[in-house]
């Protein structure tokens, strides 16, 4: 999956054309926002990675991706990066969607949380006791 799909798919949320240079301010800021999004979800995204058994995610430049790269999460993560960027995209211009919709990409968030098995781990004694 490549970041533009999801570009493309916040552009289908917000009922806007994914012509090319349709939305060039949504295009612009796009690539920051992913970018934000995959540093945001990288740990979440490592933890899903290893409860799945699946290879480890491509980590690039946390400040900006290109469209045309390939989205560093895994594929599990694509709807929450869509509802994301969308609601960032109109956060100056619609503020109500916006926080309707980061909502709506919370509660992926912690769906995809809740579907990682606990993991026991040691604790470290840090008393003496």
């Amino acid at each position: 999956m490549k970041n533009k799909d999801i570009y493309d798919g916040a552009l289908r949320i917000l009922a806007e054309r994914t012509d090319e240079g349709a939305n060039e301010d949504y295009e612009e800021r796009a690539p920051y926002i992913i970018a934000a999004f995959c540093c945001e979800a990288s740990e979440l995204d490592e933890r899903y990675r290893r409860a799945n058994s699946l290879p480890e995610g491509e980590r690039g430049n946390e400040v900006y991706v290109e469209l045309t790269a390939n989205f560093s999460c895994c594929s599990r993560f694509s709807t929450a990066a869509c509802i994301y960027l969308a609601a960032m995209l109109v956060m100056d211009t619609d503020p109500e969607l916006s926080d309707r919709l980061y909502d709506k990409y919370s509660d992926i968030m912690s769906a995809i949380s809740s579907e990682i098995p606990a993991v026991i781990e040691k604790i470290t004694d840090r008393y003496g006791y």
